[in-house]
């Protein structure tokens, strides 16, 4: 939750929900300028982390990706370029599948990220057995940059989706 506010607290943070008549059935969020925002995460740190301290207790195997995904932030990287948005994270509730609600949030997220100056959006996924959810971005125009080792027998794909500059306005001449 804590990182979610510190989403919403970040100039440049985009979170954005899909509504039905009852309730919240889906969300995006990501960032414009990913390594201004990685760079205001990892003073938060220490309370970020006193907030996984439950998560961590329940399942210790967490610990490892927890340290690798605070090094990864720390690092040169993709998320350094200042015209670029992440999308970090995408949730569509199991009960509205299907109804194209994950297409539009991202649409929608990628719009937003343009109009923010935004020239391409990136994100990252697993690698592995995880089809499904390559290929729902695939088909929205992302390609594999590169895939990685995120940690020890965890391979991620690296997708990014170039934007395309607005087309100019049609003059009419008088």
């Amino acid at each position: 939750m804590r990182y979610y506010r510190a989403v919403l607290a970040y100039p440049a943070g985009i979170l954005l929900l899909a509504e039905d008549a009852r309730s919240v059935v889906g969300f995006v969020v990501g960032f414009c300028e990913p390594g201004l925002f990685y760079r205001s995460l990892r003073r938060r740190a220490l309370s970020l982390g006193f907030s996984m301290a439950p998560a961590l207790l329940r399942s210790p195997c967490l610990l490892h990706r927890a340290v690798a995904n605070f090094r990864r932030t720390g690092e040169a990287g993709p998320h350094d370029d200042t015209q670029l948005a992440e999308l970090s994270s995408l949730a569509v509730d199991p009960a509205a599948e299907g109804r194209g609600i994950g297409r539009a949030l991202v649409k929608e997220f990628v719009a937003v990220a343009a109009t923010n100056g935004a020239k391409s959006v990136y994100l990252t996924t697993d690698a592995l057995e995880n089809d499904a959810v390559n290929r729902f971005y695939l088909r929205l125009g992302f390609e594999v940059r590169r895939t990685f080792e995120a940690t020890p027998g965890r391979l991620m794909n690296e997708l990014r989706l170039q934007l395309r500059p607005p087309r100019p306005e049609c003059v009419k001449n008088s």
